[in-house]
């Protein structure tokens, strides 16, 4: 049962952050954010460069709708690069993902002997929701934008994937859209099938332009209508078990069709917030994860090994909140976590 990261990390040396990665995550590395080097490391702006109308502040900390952006004109060249089929323009710069060079270079120097590598990118609804322009209107809400949104995330993507299938390694990546928590509410008026559209229109577009097989997660760290996402073509739901199990035991008819897609969950074990953090330890998270384990194999009226083969284990969220000793600590814990993991599964 492997174990991998969400994004961000409090660390600020990206060489020594992919080392510890490596050795705490050995079957299925990330590449880390390192959101204390600056605010071109944080999730929205680092999924920002090449995509249609975007202007990056750092000095604001802020991204938003270009108000100087030729629509008609820029669009059409947009379009224009981004069905070209070369990914290229959609890549990520060194100073911008500090954390994904260091981790191909790793890769490429050590030949890490995992099989997987794990990347990941905001989401599309989170993205469309947090971009705004100068009165404050999210690109959400302006449809011909998002839609070249979904188009130039899915190529990021797709980028990533490359590069990291250019290692011999099969690529996973999560579109990060914590927004999803804010659907059915005043701050994501829009309906369901909107969602659905942007979501489906991302993913399908990734998997299509990543040159090749690609597994696609969608990480969701609140509480949301599981039932949606599940139904999304995803291969990997990453949700925070620690605090919305429970929620997600609701969706028992969904969560049986997504099985019998073959679809995988990715349990959210180790608390990131901070309280919480500190008051639990590996012996108390595994207590919680099999007594989990037990009651969905028994929503799901199937076995535990069912259950297991299709688990990944992460932290619950990004731990760039956490401080360094702290984001250690919890690599270590994830890290036992996983080999009592593998052990349970490999005793069934």
């Amino acid at each position: 049962m492997a174990a991998t990261g969400i994004g961000s990390v409090p660390f600020t040396n990206p060489v020594e952050t992919v080392a510890l990665i490596i050795n705490a995550f050995p079957q299925m590395p990330y590449w880390p954010e390192m959101v204390r080097l600056g605010f071109a490391e944080e999730m929205t702006a680092q999924s920002a460069c090449g995509l249609a109308a975007t202007k990056i502040d750092e000095a604001a900390r802020t991204v938003g709708i270009d108000p100087a952006w030729p629509r008609d004109e820029a669009l059409a060249a947009f379009y224009e690069v981004a069905l070209s089929g070369d990914l290229t323009p959609f890549a990520m710069k060194e100073n911008e993902a500090h954390g994904f060079y260091a981790l191909l270079q790793a890769v490429a120097d050590e030949q890490t002997p995992c099989q997987a590598l794990k990347g990941q990118l905001a989401g599309p609804v989170t993205f469309a929701g947090t971009v705004k322009d100068q009165e404050g209107k999210a690109m959400l809400f302006d449809r011909e934008l998002t839609q070249a949104a979904c188009l130039g995330l899915a190529r990021k993507a797709a980028w990533q994937a490359q590069k990291f299938r250019d290692l011999g390694k099969a690529p996973v990546i999560f579109l990060n859209d914590p927004y999803l928590t804010c659907f059915g509410s005043a701050f994501l008026p829009i309906s369901r099938e909107e969602v659905m559209e942007i979501l489906a229109a991302t993913i399908e577009e990734l998997k299509q332009t990543a040159g090749g097989p690609v597994a696609v997660g969608l990480h969701c760290c609140g509480n949301t209508d599981w039932g949606l996402l599940l139904e999304a073509p995803i291969d990997i739901l990453s949700f925070d078990s620690y605090g919305y199990f429970d929620s997600l035991r609701l969706y028992d008819k969904a969560v049986a069709k997504f099985f019998s897609r073959g679809g995988w969950l990715a349990w959210g074990l180790v608390p990131t917030r901070g309280d919480e953090f500190r008051q639990e330890a590996a012996d108390s998270l595994w207590q919680r994860f099999t007594r989990q384990v037990g009651q969905l194999a028994q929503d799901q009226q199937t076995g535990l090994k069912e259950i297991l083969s299709r688990a990944l284990l992460t932290p619950a969220c990004g731990m760039g909140y956490l401080n360094p000793a702290e984001a250690r600590r919890g690599f270590q814990v994830l890290a036992a976590l996983s080999a009592r993991g593998q052990e349970w599964l490999a005793s069934l």
